[in-house]
């Protein structure tokens, strides 16, 4: 679990649920499923009352594949929806059913449910078509890795002349105090990273749950 906290006050957001794998690339089928255990996992942390807010990453794939059933999810869990938080992430030009992603979207925002786009390419403009595609409430994306406060401006401002205002910008990454204040110089808000708050096993006994896949004979552990 990592924390997401204000930079410049004790403002706490949520803390995001990160997958990992153990020596393997899942299938696209395969991160579905582990994306669906996830979030059923996160409900399951906010009725037992293991965290505040909570927030969790769907790729757009995932939403295609398994809809029906991240909705029923969303449903059966539906008093605690509103500390939930989700982030989509994707190609949008490989998108198979477009109108099934919007309408996702569409739902998690009747939920009242904060709708976050994570950015995967270097910098946020490569993006634009999935930012202009999801209209996303806020952005996460990685910190720089120069330590000069002219690149950390110029990736503020990048993220302006994409849409995004540094105040709902999510900079992870932030494994330093002296990027903590280079994120702060440029007005961005939210942050994670090592810096900000350490991550913590998201099971209050320090256990991590254990996800088996099968894959042609072969057994898989993923930490979620």
């Amino acid at each position: 679990m990592w924390p997401t906290r204000a930079l410049d006050s004790d403002v706490r957001w949520f803390d995001e649920i990160y997958v990992w794998t153990e020596g393997f690339h899942p299938s696209t089928t395969q991160r579905a499923r582990i994306q669906s255990t996830t979030l059923e996992s996160a409900f399951q942390m906010l009725e037992r009352e293991q965290a505040e807010r909570v927030g969790v990453t769907l790729s757009f794939g995932t939403v295609e594949r398994f809809l029906d059933q991240i909705v029923e999810i969303l449903h059966l869990h539906e008093l605690v929806t509103h500390r939930m938080v989700v982030m989509v992430r994707g190609s949008v030009p490989q998108l198979r059913s477009r109108y099934r992603l919007r309408a996702f979207i569409l739902h998690l925002r009747e939920l009242r449910i904060p709708v976050g786009y994570r950015v995967a390419m270097p910098g946020i403009t490569m993006e634009l078509k999935g930012l202009d595609f999801v209209q996303p409430d806020f952005v996460r994306l990685h910190a720089p890795h120069s330590s000069r406060t002219e690149f950390w401006e110029d990736f503020a401002l990048e993220a302006r002349v994409a849409g995004v205002h540094p105040d709902w910008m999510i900079v992870a990454g932030l494994g330093d105090p002296h990027q903590v204040a280079l994120a702060r110089q440029v007005g961005i808000r939210f942050g994670q990273g090592s810096a900000v708050r350490p991550a913590y096993a998201p099971n209050t006994d320090g256990k991590a749950r254990s996800l088996v896949l099968g894959m042609g004979g072969m057994a898989t552990t993923v930490l979620v």
